[in-house]
């Protein structure tokens, strides 16, 4: 007899498939007409317009949530075969200390910053994560230990996004002005701007040697998310002073290692492009279907009810970011 779990989740699944499918209709068509926006942002668009049209059970709602999160984490995880430390070494390895110095800096800073303007702690690590390492994925990833609420993480995500697809066309449109070769622009692209997606965007636009620089440099970034979630979960744990009211946290969550252990497969195994290719895909496939979920869990008052000041913070963070990284290949070179 099918337990009753089961028959939840399966009640769970048509609603995040269908969302993910608009998702990727929506995404085609407009990539038809020259818009790139993400196929992650309009899941979770879709997916909260869904929500308010459509009612769902109780159990039904947070058997999505719980789906939502599994399906993402799994994502994280097969994001760590995309990285390669001998091509990243090879390629750009000195982008390996710079993005270290500018993803560390704005996360410390704009996490302190978005406590000073009075968005909560949550929220400032969300956004600041977002905007330092890889936005959506690491938005999630890190919402576990910052204990956001699931408006904060839907707000952070929506903010992130929004700044890193204004960044994907601006950018590009940038380099001729400022006189940028393929390979500062690349460099640029790919430690600036949030999603893997987006950068692989604006960074071929520049040219086919600025998309391989700013693959790797972005890849570079990605490479600290599972240090930072480590650091973040003991220095959150410190300040909670070390007591726990309720059960904490692992200080590394499960889908960490495993994104530590894909990260160790792909850097000593010889992957064929296909199968590295391919688990890309996949890995994106699960985060527009947790996106979607994300967006069933969300009403837009919800997000609208934190104002103005989380945004003004994306806003803040992704120029830090991008300012100090051109600053780096207008002052220093790409390498």
């Amino acid at each position: 007899m099918v337990s009753a779990k089961v028959k939840t989740a399966a009640m769970a699944a048509p609603p995040l498939l269908a969302c993910a499918v608009l998702a990727y209709a929506a995404w085609y068509a407009l990539r038809q007409v020259s818009l790139q926006i993400s196929p992650i942002a309009l899941a979770m668009l879709i997916g909260m317009l869904a929500a308010g049209l459509v009612t769902l059970s109780k159990d039904v709602s947070k058997e999505i949530g719980n789906l939502s999160k599994t399906i993402l984490r799994w994502g994280i995880v097969l994001m760590g075969l995309q990285l390669d430390l001998k091509r990243i070494i090879v390629t750009a390895g000195p982008a390996v200390p710079v993005t270290l110095v500018a993803t560390c800096g704005t996360i410390a800073l704009f996490w302190w910053i978005g406590r000073r303007m009075g968005v909560s702690g949550a929220l400032s690590v969300l956004v600041a994560i977002g905007t330092g390492i890889c936005g959506a994925a690491a938005i999630v990833a890190a919402s576990a230990p910052a204990k956001a609420k699931d408006e904060e993480t839907g707000y952070a995500l929506g903010v992130i996004t929004l700044c890193g697809t204004v960044a994907l066309f601006a950018e590009p449109a940038l380099m001729p002005i400022l006189g940028l070769s393929e390979q500062a622009f690349g460099f640029w692209a790919g430690a600036s701007i949030h999603e893997v997606a987006q950068v692989v965007a604006a960074a071929f636009a520049g040219g086919p040697v600025a998309g391989e620089v700013g693959t790797v440099v972005k890849l570079t970034r990605v490479l600290w998310l599972a240090p930072c979630l480590i650091v973040l979960s003991l220095v959150l744990r410190r300040m909670e002073g070390g007591d726990g009211k309720e059960a904490k946290v692992p200080l590394v969550p499960w889908y960490v290692l495993g994104f530590l252990a894909t990260a160790a497969i792909g850097s000593v195994v010889e992957l064929p492009g296909v199968v590295r290719s391919t688990m890309a895909w996949v890995a994106g496939g699960f985060f527009v279907i947790a996106l979607a979920g994300v967006g069933l869990g969300l009403k837009f008052g919800q997000i609208l009810a934190f104002g103005i000041r989380p945004l003004l913070l994306a806003v803040l963070a992704s120029l830090f970011i991008a300012i100090i990284t051109l600053a780096w290949v207008m002052l220093v070179g790409w390498i």
